[in-house]
Parts: structure tokens; sequence; C-alpha cells
């Protein structure tokens, strides 16, 4: 399976560059052709500038970002790697969904309804850290997982987006988070 890996994290030691060691190798070893799009090695640029604004509901809205467009185009899965922060994922991640998760890529609108754009896409999983602690992130109704999950489903001919999540991140111990990448390593070889 062609496998689209999405990383957004400034730091190459943070343990989410762990966990996307962990996946990236795990992929390879399932068999899977894997492309990695290390947002912030990239140097994307998340701010949508006014002519991309302009031009966000025409047919040439692609100008300039074919290579990413592409890229999303080849997948037939999709795996997110981020931190939460602010009950949200990072700027650069959140910018390049706003940027290339376009109308007429993405889905299109007909009748008031969505129509699927990323029919090749059969499994999305989705892996975070967190600061806060799991009843915290119940108690406000998770918005990262709600905005993954609702908004995948819709473009992708309704296909559920698996979710993992370290919550706590900033006080578990090193077993912890040993433990969760082995069950990164499990979940990824599923895939």
């Amino acid at each position: 399976m062609k496998v689209l890996v999405v990383y957004a994290h400034p730091n190459p030691e943070s343990f989410n560059a762990a966990i996307l060691h962990q996946t990236e190798e795990s992929l390879i070893e399932a068999g899977h052709d894997v492309h990695v799009l290390d947002l912030y090695k990239e140097g994307f640029e998340a701010s949508m500038s006014l002519e991309e604004r302009e031009r966000y509901m025409t047919r040439d809205n692609t100008d300039g970002i074919e290579q990413d467009i592409g890229r999303l185009r080849w997948a037939e899965a999709l795996v997110f790697i981020y931190p939460t922060w602010w009950m949200g994922p990072p700027a650069i991640l959140k910018g390049w969904l706003d940027r290339i998760w376009l109308p007429g890529i993405v889905a299109t609108f007909e009748n008031g309804k969505v129509k699927p754009g990323l029919t090749k896409i059969k499994k999305i999983l989705v892996i975070t850290t967190q600061g806060a602690a799991r009843w915290r992130m119940a108690a406000v109704g998770n918005p990262p997982r709600k905005m993954f999950r609702l908004s995948l489903k819709q473009v992708t001919n309704s296909v559920k987006a698996d979710w993992m999540a370290l919550y706590s991140m900033d006080k578990v111990t090193e077993e912890k988070r040993v433990g969760f990448l082995k069950k990164v390593q499990k979940r990824v070889m599923k895939l």
C-alpha cells in the first residue's frame, strides 16, 4: 500500500520523532511503499496567501502546490503524527490542510452535498501526543479528534480515521513512552 506519513514537529529529538521513526520502520517492514512528508524539515509555508484565498474555489487553485497535491493523490493510506498544542494540531499542519486539501481535490460540492475526492484512501491513522489528561480532553470534546475524524470521513468515502493518543505527555514515565511506541508498532503493522 502507498502510505503518506504527514509529520509535524519542529524538534528532531522529540518523542514525536521517535513515533515517526517507529512508524516508518514498521511500515517498511510490513512491505508498504512509504513517503514521509516532514512539514518542518521541508519548510512548508503554513500561511495561505491572499492570491491562494482568492483562487480557493476556482479550478486553478493548485498553482504552485502541484507537488503537494501529487503526494496526496498518490496515497492509499494516510498517517498523521503530531503533538496537540492548544487543543489542535500545530499551525504548520493546519496550514497544510488549509492550503492543500482544496475544493476540487479532496471533495466537490454539488447541490449542498459533499462528493468525496480522496476515494483512493482506504486507511487513516492519526497519532498524537497531548499534554492534557485523557479526562480533560474528553471533557472538552477532544477537538482534534473530532476535527480529523469528521472531516476525513467526508472526503474519503467514509473511511474511519483510527486514533492513537499519548495523553499527559509531560508527566508520563519512560516506561509508558516505550509502551506507547510498542502500541504504535503493533497498530502500524496492521495498516
